[in-house]
């Protein structure tokens, strides 16, 4: 079978894991045809994209993996992504499970200490296989998305970071601990590794690595909220997107991610946006319970799992 085919036969679980696929108003063939296939068919033409193949029988498994250098870097560990499994019909759960072990056993001949894949919780089969293989389930992700309509009646007094703000906005970040995301909820890093990350994280957030950061206007600055607009994919899909980035609220603005959220939506309405997405753990139920209230809709559910040389 040809990868092409076996693209094909995968669609139903890849668009699964690519929220833009319950987003109303977009076809979900749109998001397959202009997104998820051509990124996959030219992955490997990519600096940094591989692709690794493995046969059970008459089948091959196709793994596409690309090293994060950023994570490396920082973690001082060679890390990579998972980012797709592409595989016929024909594959069965030994198979896939013993094509699993070999790709781990492959990263790990390549130096590689961690890697992680996004899988769809539809994606039953592969969820299992990886399972089965020793690939550790750390972190189930709610995928949440807003019209921009109706917009929150209540407004609130907010403004954009600047870079003075880098480190007050690093500090948030680093000393207000989620334990559900995938840097705490992984045993492969320390809980002051994965506070550190996800303050320099932040901290890049209002550098430029996101479009606009949305702080209180008045008070301590104990929380924030990072907004990327998700321009190629927009482009792609001809329609405007934003996404909350990165997000957190210190004991000082206790409260604060209901206004903070309100606003962006407001922010990209304003901007010209037509959706707004968010992504937060399933244990998180504080965010949860926000967007709710704030009319955000259950687009899709994905798990995160992790491998680590042993």
């Amino acid at each position: 079978m040809q990868f092409a085919e076996q693209l094909a036969a995968r669609r139903p679980a890849l668009l699964a894991a690519v929220p833009y696929a319950a987003l109303p108003g977009i076809a979900p063939e749109a998001v397959f045809e202009q997104l998820v296939w051509p990124r996959l068919q030219e992955f490997t033409r990519q600096a940094g994209h591989f692709h690794w193949v493995e046969g059970v029988g008459e089948q091959q498994v196709v793994f596409l993996y690309r090293h994060l250098p950023w994570d490396t870097t920082f973690f001082g560990q060679a890390m990579a992504r998972l980012q797709a499994v592409v595989f016929g019909p024909a594959v069965r759960l030994p198979e896939l499970t013993a094509a699993i072990h070999q790709f781990s056993r492959h990263l790990a001949a390549t130096g590689q200490q961690h890697c992680y894949c996004e899988v769809a919780a539809p994606d039953a089969l592969l969820l299992t296989a990886l399972g089965r293989a020793g690939w550790a389930t750390v972190e189930t992700r709610l995928h949440y998305y807003h019209t921009l309509q109706p917009l929150p009646a209540t407004r609130y007094p907010v403004r954009r970071a600047t870079a003075k703000d880098a480190e007050a906005v690093r500090r948030v970040a680093a000393t207000n601990r989620n334990p559900a995301d995938r840097f705490h909820a992984d045993p492969f890093f320390s809980p002051e590794q994965g506070d550190a990350f996800l303050g320099e994280y932040a901290a890049a957030t209002v550098r430029g690595y996101a479009d606009v950061v949305l702080v209180p206007q008045h008070g301590p600055l104990d929380s924030f909220l990072a907004i990327g607009y998700l321009a190629a994919d927009a482009r792609l899909l001809g329609c405007p997107l934003g996404r909350v980035v990165l997000t957190a609220v210190g004991a000082q603005n206790q409260g604060w991610h209901r206004p903070l959220l309100a606003e962006t939506l407001w922010h990209l309405q304003q901007t010209g946006g037509r959706y707004a997405l968010l992504t937060t753990q399933a244990a998180n139920r504080a965010v949860i319970h926000n967007c709710e209230v704030l009319g955000f809709r259950l687009g899709g559910l994905t798990h995160i799992v992790s491998w680590q040389a042993r």
